[in-house]
């Protein structure tokens, strides 16, 4: 379910804009094949306009008002709320080699910039200002701020799919693992990858498998996997279903599964 966004977060918002005074020399980089990133620090270094231009993607010409976080070890990332979280959308990296820069987007592998010197000549601090609050009013930004629960739910369900699907191939006979979507909170959704927590008993599975051609018959027994969160790491099996309970602060989770279905 998408949070709304409150009279009062936008009146926030507008004064933020208001008061944004940009620093007096912006920078424009290229990626290649068309693709295009403004950069529009504000004047105190502590936020920035960034726009890309030239993606295939809805954040198209949109320009985010970034927050600038400093790393240290000459290091910067700019984040944007995206989808309930916050999300880098732009680094920076100094190296030998001088400055370096890397634009991410999701779903999408990362794009190296090179800094145009044309583009940069050309670019109009007034008018990358002025369509920013054209968006910010129309509420465009705080569309890709909220969270999406059901594109979410889409996303991970469709990843937990395919870990099933190659493990299914790998052990040849079907796996499948089940997950109660609705006992678990939007906070976890946005915070957590679910399917890396949930989908690590079938890749143990395949691990298995794939390494040892006998427990593909332990892995036809097996009826499917039944996830869910909880305070401690269990695993147990109930008439062939293994019944899989995964907390946050788990770091070995790959080395507890394995070692229980090497040995059920």
């Amino acid at each position: 379910m998408k949070q709304p966004v409150s009279f009062v977060a936008l009146a926030l918002c507008s004064l933020q804009v208001a008061a944004l005074e940009l620093a007096k020399h912006p920078q424009a980089f290229d990626a290649g094949q068309g693709v295009s990133l403004i950069l529009a620090p504000s004047a105190d270094g502590r936020q920035a306009l960034v726009q890309v231009r030239g993606i295939n993607h809805p954040l198209d010409e949109v320009v985010f008002l970034t927050q600038v976080r400093e790393l240290g070890h000459e290091q910067r990332d700019y984040a944007i709320r995206l989808d309930g979280r916050d999300y880098s959308l732009l680094n920076r990296r100094r190296a030998w080699g001088g400055e370096s820069y890397q634009l991410n987007l999701p779903d999408t592998p990362g794009f190296e910039l090179g800094y145009d010197q044309a583009q940069t000549q050309a670019l109009n601090l007034d008018d990358l200002l002025a369509l920013y609050q054209r968006q910010e009013r129309a509420g465009l930004q705080a569309r890709f701020a909220a969270f999406d629960r059901k594109k979410r739910l889409q996303d991970y369900s469709q990843r937990l799919q395919q870990m099933d699907r190659e493990a299914s191939q790998a052990c040849d006979t079907p796996l499948a693992t089940r997950v109660d979507w609705n006992a678990i909170d939007d906070e976890r959704l946005m915070s957590l990858s679910v399917p890396h927590f949930c989908g690590e008993v079938v890749r143990q599975i395949a691990y298995l498998c794939e390494r040892a051609a006998p427990y593909k018959a332990e892995a036809r027994s097996i009826k499917g996997v039944e996830c869910r969160f909880g305070e401690a790491m269990k695993l147990r099996e109930e008439n062939g279903q293994l019944l899989f309970t995964t907390r946050k602060d788990e770091p070995n989770q790959g080395d507890f599964i394995n070692a229980i279905l090497r040995n059920r």
